[in-house]
């Protein structure tokens, strides 16, 4: 099983199947469920913040699968988004394409073009 049955099982289906074998699984992770939840809406994200602060308590993944089976009522299926940070890739590749051409023409290396930037702090643009 992967951790996406398990997520859909505590909040969509609302079946104890994969509750039978989850001490015997290592997909079973509590700290991803708990993630995964949350990002689910706010309000589960409200009832794991809670969670977090006592879920040390328990010895065993079955627990932890019923308290999250118990806890979260159940709720219609939609997409869960991954939060993730955007990248400026593109942004810095076009900045290092524009160093290199200062460097060249001024004949000046690229660290003493960097140096001046950041000297100026021209690069907030």
């Amino acid at each position: 099983m992967t951790i996406f049955d398990y997520i859909s099982d505590i909040l969509f289906n609302k079946k104890k199947a994969s509750l039978q074998n989850i001490d015997e699984e290592n997909d079973f992770s509590p700290f991803l469920v708990n993630r995964w939840l949350s990002m689910y809406s706010t309000s589960n994200a409200l009832i794991c913040n809670t969670i977090n602060k006592y879920i040390g308590i328990f010895d065993n993944k079955k627990d932890i699968f019923s308290l999250f089976y118990n806890l979260f009522n159940k709720q219609p299926y939609k997409k869960i988004n991954y939060f993730k940070k955007i990248k400026d890739t593109n942004k810095e590749e076009l900045n290092l394409d524009i160093i290199k051409q200062l460097a060249k023409s001024r004949e000046l290396s690229i660290r003493e073009i960097k140096n001046c930037i950041n000297l100026l702090n021209y690069n907030k643009a």
